[in-house]
């Protein structure tokens, strides 16, 4: 139950805030006579006078007395600030937003052995509120979690993010009808009955009441202001997504790192496309990638991819990694060739001859090194003079 007499102006004339005109006025006179000094010797009376006297002035102007009952009604047990000068409460940027309300959150950084906790109690609009949840959330999730004390009270911090959405029943009370006064007092009258609707949706049915009286005690005003309701639901399942998109984020990084890992082992691969030759003797192009071949750069002046037939044997070149494919030419016993790719498997090896030309032979073909004498014109070899 809220306090509806602040400044204690009803109990000094020993009155009910239901108390009408007639009783304010004979209540007044009968305490004037008690603590009028020129009655009253004791060391307080002038002030208690004074209150009286305040208190009459106060209670017995409707308009005084219903902006009283207000101020009442939105600052409770809290020390009241001048009610009939207040100053408009604004949102984070300094902007008027009739739409306000607040938030309580936290945001938390693990640190190690200790951490990092940042408590926040803010005026906002509802967009204000979804940016900053949001990234509380992100933080709470991504880095509230890296601290020995703080690992377990990160799990509090956003259980109460949580909770914290629409319980500042108190909060909002305040906010919304001191706003309705302040908007009122500026001629505002469109956002004071705004503000004072809003405020509805936090107080009981006898505050409603009051509020209602201080909506039709404004002049009327042509434009009659229409505002969205807090979403407070909402709310709270933003800041619940949050660790699914961060865990779903997490899955594409790890398989954006996959394709990545496999694009860069396939840099030095090359497509081979198959040239056939027929048994009427023309050649085609085969579009169809047969295989992935590992390119090894020519350097004719390098002797390390330079290999031989293995002696005693008489080798076929094919077009292609496979037994399948044509004879691209024969080579004998001890023939030096320049290795110039392989096949995954390392079954096959691209190998380049005399001529320019490349072809597949099997790797068991080949031993490492020069074999025979390489012709001066040959293309797989130039020796640096």
């Amino acid at each position: 139950m809220r306090n509806k007499d602040t400044s204690g102006y009803y109990k000094i004339l020993e009155l009910s805030p239901d108390a009408e005109d007639k009783e304010i006025k004979e209540h007044y006179r009968e305490q004037a006579k008690i603590w009028h000094p020129d009655y009253n010797k004791t060391g307080n009376a002038m002030e208690v006078f004074q209150k009286i006297s305040v208190a009459h002035d106060i209670l017995i102007d409707s308009q005084k007395r219903l902006t009283y009952d207000m101020a009442c009604l939105a600052y409770g047990d809290s020390p009241l600030p001048d009610m009939f000068s207040l100053k408009i409460i604004r949102n984070t940027k300094g902007e008027e937003d009739i739409n306000l309300r607040c938030i309580e959150y936290s945001e938390m950084i693990g640190l190690g052995l200790g951490y990092k906790l940042k408590e926040q109690k803010i005026y906002c609009s509802y967009a204000e509120a979804k940016r900053v949840l949001i990234k509380a959330s992100v933080i709470n999730w991504l880095l509230g979690w890296w601290s020995v004390k703080g690992f377990f009270k990160n799990f509090g911090v956003i259980k109460s993010n949580l909770k914290n959405i629409d319980k500042k029943q108190e909060e909002n009370i305040k906010l919304l009808v001191h706003n309705a006064l302040a908007y009122a007092q500026e001629k505002k009258y469109s956002q004071a009955a705004a503000c004072a609707e809003q405020a509805k949706s936090y107080v009981t049915e006898s505050d409603k009441v009051l509020l209602d009286r201080f909506i039709h005690s404004l002049p009327v005003s042509e434009k009659k202001i229409l505002l969205k309701p807090w979403k407070t639901d909402k709310l709270k399942s933003i800041q619940l997504s949050v660790p699914v998109l961060i865990f779903l984020l997490i899955i594409l990084l790890g398989i954006g790192q996959m394709i990545g890992k496999i694009r860069l082992d396939d840099r030095d691969k090359i497509n081979y496309y198959q040239i056939v030759k027929t048994e009427s003797g023309h050649n085609s192009v085969d579009d169809m990638i047969v295989s992935k071949v590992f390119d090894i750069p020519v350097d004719v002046y390098d002797t390390k991819m330079l290999y031989h037939i293995k002696q005693g044997y008489v080798a076929k070149i094919l077009y292609g990694p496979s037994d399948k494919f044509d004879v691209l030419t024969y080579l004998g016993d001890e023939k030096t060739v320049r290795v110039t790719g392989l096949t995954p498997d390392k079954e096959w090896y691209r190998v380049m001859i005399d001529n320019g030309d490349m072809g597949f032979i099997k790797q068991e073909m080949l031993s490492k090194g020069k074999g025979s004498d390489i012709p001066q014109d040959s293309k797989i070899y130039k020796s640096q003079k």
